[in-house]
């Protein structure tokens, strides 16, 4: 039996053995549809040709894709074809092959297009005046202490005076709303799936109001700490998963910005925070590939020392880090956290520290950090050695307290506002003030 993966594989080969031995100017694309099944757009000379080329492709693929091959070779349009501006597009967004130029890969996606047309920048860059630094923390694993971590270090920033706007885009199993909810326990009527959805239909592109998505902290603003400004997900109602089935994380029409996107900027318009603390989903969610695309300042990583928790970070720094390095672009800034770690025995503990450091110096190695020539603007392997490097972990010890407290003010003195949780706030606020250039 042949696998997807196998025939993939062996199309690509074969198709780029068959354009290094041919000469003139052909070029092949190599189009993997919402099936998995192969097309392929070419395009060479006119005539008996081009008619001959097609018949020897559609021979190579039969062989090595046989049931996945689709037998569809299109002819590349000059200017005057039809479908010539669609295949040109196509050619420019594709893969570029490994082995030759003249291949490109395209593939076509049923479902989760927040992996593929996900910001790659953030919409403002941190050395403008008053732009607020967006932190993303995300754990591939659920049960890793995301939502805790991110409410510890809204805490810790609102106490040094920061203002903190704290966005729950963990839409499948929100948290962080009710965790930091308003007085009362109350919460925002609507939330981020209402502004996703109300924006693109209400809002023109300086985005609609947001005061009624939002709700402050009910420990805001006390003891001399600024506001923290909380959006829940949304009212968890009979109507939430239809809403939440509406949201495309697709690329919005030409020349609008996503909804996502213009929610960011209407924050720091209206609000004017210094940070913007995003809760994602764990794992490999839409909005958790629109997240981790490049649209965040910072990102927070959580993992533990299970194989699983590995994998997904292996994934996720390949996308921050190794992806952007082949491509000339420096590494979007990554912060570790090795959570859960067990306290009860203080040499199990220092055990699994060094576990997981091992681990995280090798993973960083192979999927995000530059060759040592990579240049001032990349973080490479010569960081390794290096305190502050992004691999080194900070160890949040497991702390039972944390599985049944009733009120975050129960714990946010005696745990959230102490050890590790600031160490975290802390390198999150010297990252920050690199770009914004001052002294805060």
């Amino acid at each position: 039996m042949q696998h997807l993966d196998d025939a993939h594989e062996r199309a690509e080969g074969r198709l780029a053995a068959w354009l290094t031995n041919r000469p003139g100017d052909w070029r092949a694309l190599l189009v993997k549809d919402v099936l998995a099944r192969l097309r392929v757009v070419l395009w060479g000379p006119d005539g008996t040709s081009w008619e001959s080329g097609r018949r020897e492709i559609d021979q190579h693929l039969a062989e090595a894709a046989a049931s996945y091959w689709s037998k569809s070779v299109l002819r590349g349009g000059d200017g005057e074809h039809p479908d010539a501006a669609w295949q040109e597009q196509a050619w420019e967004t594709a893969r570029v092959h490994d082995e030759t130029d003249r291949l490109r890969i395209l593939d076509r996606h049923l479902s989760k297009t927040g992996w593929f047309d996900a910001p790659a920048e953030p919409p403002w860059p941190l050395r403008e005046t008053d732009a607020p630094a967006i932190a993303l923390f995300y754990s591939f694993k659920g049960g890793a202490g995301r939502s805790t971590t991110l409410a510890a270090t809204a805490l810790k920033l609102a106490a040094t005076g920061e203002r903190v706007a704290v966005l729950d885009a963990d839409l499948d199993a929100p948290g962080v709303g009710a965790l930091l909810a308003g007085y009362d326990g109350a919460v925002a009527a609507c939330g981020i799936t209402d502004y996703l959805l109300e924006q693109r239909i209400l809002g023109d592109p300086r985005g609609i109001e947001t005061e009624d998505y939002h709700h402050r902290y009910a420990a805001g603003g006390s003891n001399g700490a600024e506001d923290v400004l909380v959006y829940p997900a949304g009212r968890f109602d009979h109507r939430y998963i239809e809403k939440l089935a509406r949201i495309d994380y697709g690329v919005p029409p030409e020349g609008d910005s996503h909804p996502f996107v213009v929610l960011l900027q209407r924050i720091r318009r209206d609000l004017a925070p210094r940070w913007i603390l995003i809760d994602a989903r764990a794992g490999l969610g839409d909005v958790s590939g629109f997240l981790t695309g490049g649209l965040c300042h910072f990102h927070v990583l959580l993992g533990t020392l299970a194989e699983a928790s590995w994998q997904g970070l292996e994934l996720i720094l390949e996308r921050l880090g190794g992806d952007r390095v082949r491509q000339g672009k420096p590494q979007a800034e990554c912060m570790l956290v090795a959570s859960m770690v067990p306290r009860s025995d203080e040499a199990v503990f220092r055990g699994c520290v060094e576990r997981f450091t091992d681990r995280s110096r090798e993973v960083f190695s192979q999927h995000y950090y530059a060759e040592p020539e990579g240049g001032d603007e990349f973080w490479t392997l010569d960081d390794l050695e290096s305190a502050d490097a992004p691999h080194v972990p900070i160890v949040v010890p497991y702390d039972e307290r944390l599985a049944t407290f009733r009120d975050l003010s129960d714990i946010a003195e005696p745990i959230l506002l102490r050890g590790p949780y600031v160490e975290l706030s802390e390198r999150l606020q010297a990252g920050a003030r690199r770009s914004w250039g001052q002294n805060r």
